[in-house]
């Protein structure tokens, strides 16, 4: 199960003429700011049950790191075997867009304890992320101008297959590289702090918890 929200987008381009060259301005990348919101959980309807990334201290807060890759392809290849379509596309042109929403849900009358802690958790978040338009990019060339292959018993669907495909190398090289850092760095910063006899300042836990994830 992959902890990064991830919708794929595919188009077909037929008729392309294809370099040998990989064009690095065939990624585009667009990074949203990461928007960390203080909910009233008294006022507002929360979610009954955790994210897949929330603090230990207060299930009710967590995020999300989106990761949205848009994938154009042209087919170079098919091959028909009775009702049975295999088809090969190339990869011709990413657009990647991320995103970190950040809610943060503070019981009524939050400690300025708790409030600090989890203000912890976005510092963690905005470190990672500020290196996600490099990364994506990364993730982008590193499926451009390969071939993916999909099967299925009619041509679009293999066709969204093989694009799928190449969708999930992508979203894999992002987790790899952004999300699983960031999510071994939060639950790092959690037991941390939860160890009282450390008496470590938030400061000095989330330089800690960052250095053991690496």
């Amino acid at each position: 199960m992959f902890p990064v929200t991830t919708k794929t987008l595919a188009c077909l381009l037929l008729s392309v003429f294809l370099t040998g060259c990989v064009d690095s301005r065939a990624v585009t990348v667009r990074r949203a700011k990461l928007l960390a919101h203080k909910h009233d959980i008294k006022t507002e309807t929360h979610p009954k049950k955790p994210g897949e990334f929330h603090c230990t201290a207060n299930e009710n807060t967590s995020w999300d790191y989106k990761f949205v890759p848009t994938i154009a392809v042209e087919k170079t290849k098919m091959i028909k075997q009775d009702d049975w379509f295999a088809v090969t596309v190339k990869v011709k042109h990413v657009t990647v867009e991320t995103a970190l929403p950040f809610d943060m849900w503070l019981p009524d009358h939050a400690s300025d304890d708790l409030v600090t802690h989890e203000d912890g958790h976005v510092r963690i978040c905005k470190y990672y992320y500020r290196d996600a338009a490099r990364q994506a990019r990364k993730c982008g060339l590193h499926v451009l101008a390969r071939d993916f292959v999909g099967e299925a018993k009619d041509e679009d669907t293999a066709i969204k297959l093989a694009i799928n495909a190449a969708s999930k190398e992508m979203t894999e090289c992002y987790r790899g590289t952004i999300v699983e850092p960031a999510a071994r760095a939060s639950a790092a910063y959690d037991k941390l702090m939860a160890d009282k006899s450390t008496k470590l300042s938030v400061d000095r836990a989330i330089e800690k918890a960052i250095a053991d994830a690496h």
